[in-house]
């Protein structure tokens, strides 16, 4: 093992246990997500009202917004939605470095499969994203202002051509291992 391939062990792992850290933190929000979406839909009584009232948002000019039960359920359930979908993608990546730290190569199948999932999942956080922004907005300004978001859809994009150079770089590698 020479000494670029000790480095990218080295960084694989600790990039490793960074991400399982973070699909840990957004594993809980998803699982706050669905205990808030239970107590929205199961819960009646002062369980439910006292729920809502912490959710009553007052304005900068002091009025005081509620939001109503059905409303809050909407934003919980795409909370849900994109917390689980950024999961994902949290695991896909802890998997890349897992798998970069057993074979000391980026460059095989499965971590170019990862990296495409990768990308077509961003592209669709991006535009779920987009969405439930505009429900928050909708519920507690009472516009509805949907935007698309340029940077995640950019991001998705460049996350799939570089699932393209990792594909050709698995070409390379295949060759230069048959040559050998």
């Amino acid at each position: 093992m020479n000494l670029n391939q000790r480095k990218i062990n080295t960084i694989s792992k600790v990039m490793a246990l960074v991400f399982k850290i973070a699909g840990i933190f957004t594993s809980i929000v998803s699982v706050l997500a669905i205990f808030a979406i239970c107590i929205l839909f199961f819960s009646n009584g002062e369980v439910k009202q006292s729920f809502m009232d912490a959710f009553e948002v007052t304005a900068n000019n002091g009025t005081v917004i509620s939001i109503t039960s059905n409303s809050l359920l909407v934003m919980f359930f795409f909370m849900l939605i994109n917390t689980s979908l950024m999961t994902v993608i949290i695991a896909f990546i802890y998997d890349i470095f897992c798998s970069i730290g057993k074979s000391f190569t980026p460059f095989t199948i499965k971590i170019t499969r990862r990296i495409k999932q990768i990308a077509v999942i961003s592209i669709v956080l991006s535009l779920i994203g987009g969405f439930s922004d505009a429900l928050v907005d909708y519920y507690t300004i009472g516009e509805l202002t949907w935007r698309i978001n340029f940077a995640g859809l950019l991001s998705g994009m460049v996350i799939l051509c570089l699932a393209l150079i990792f594909r050709y770089g698995c070409e390379l590698q295949q060759q230069s291992d048959e040559t050998l």
